[in-house]
């Protein structure tokens, strides 16, 4: 798994590296003055991609909802202390107890997930920003070296994220663990009950690891979100319209 998910690793960081050093120089490496100019950093991509990349697109506001997530001191930036805020939590939510082989797995999955994918050295001491963000995965759904949802499923930490969830091991996320994961990463109570129902494709009350990994390969890999461009389930929250 470690070396499967250092694939959409590596695929981050040239995107990331590639555009800091075509934008020295540049506070946000690429980032054009003009709302409707696609960035340096996405001229050579696709068209939808190129489109995907714009400010103000559909689905920077989709990133947007994922970056806030995960910045809990809303400083501008994901760290290590924002995602061990969340764990600690989780800890508290589900009365982990520090040390414990429960406590091990929501502490070792978080440092898995922000190191391989928020990180920008790759390891506890990186950060991200947002625009570092939108850039390292419009670069790398671009350039996607998964063609179905299982090779995604084996190229990225989407299995982890899916196991920090759930929490007693049984393959489905319940409307308990679900509410677990939205209070441990504080988010808004009136679109839990939305976002879960979307999730939960089958509607038989339960998210699926399938139905989980299936939100995921299309929220990555869609570079749309708004209605007449496929829109994808809703994750962390509600994507505003413009």
């Amino acid at each position: 798994m470690q070396q499967a998910s250092s694939v959409m690793a590596a695929a981050l960081r040239r995107g990331l590296f590639a555009s800091q050093h075509a934008a020295v120089g540049q506070q946000l490496a690429g980032f054009a003055s003009s709302a409707s100019t696609v960035p340096d950093w996405a001229s050579k991509l696709p068209a939808e991609w190129q489109t995907a990349a714009k400010p103000g697109s559909s689905f920077r506001r989709k990133m947007k909802v994922h970056f806030n997530m995960c910045d809990y001191d809303k400083d501008g930036l994901v760290r290590w202390n924002d995602i061990d805020q969340i764990t600690q939590n989780y800890a508290k939510i589900r009365n982990l107890k520090p040390g414990s082989a429960e406590w091990r797995k929501c502490q070792d999955g978080h440092e898995f997930v922000f190191t391989k994918f928020w990180s920008d050295t790759g390891d506890l001491n990186g950060k991200s920003s947002e625009e570092q963000l939108v850039r390292n995965i419009v670069t790398a759904a671009a350039n996607a070296p998964w063609k179905s949802v299982e090779e995604f499923a084996n190229m990225t930490p989407v299995k982890i994220c899916f196991d920090l969830v759930d929490a007693d091991g049984d393959g489905f996320i319940t409307a308990k663990e679900f509410k677990e994961f939205w209070d441990a990463h504080q988010l808004k109570p009136t679109e839990m009950k939305q976002v879960f129902s979307e999730l939960d494709t089958d509607k038989d009350g339960k998210i699926s690891r399938q139905e989980y990994y299936e939100a995921f390969y299309n929220w990555l890999n869609t570079p749309h979100c708004d209605p007449g461009h496929k829109a994808t389930p809703n994750i962390w929250g509600l994507v505003p319209a413009k």
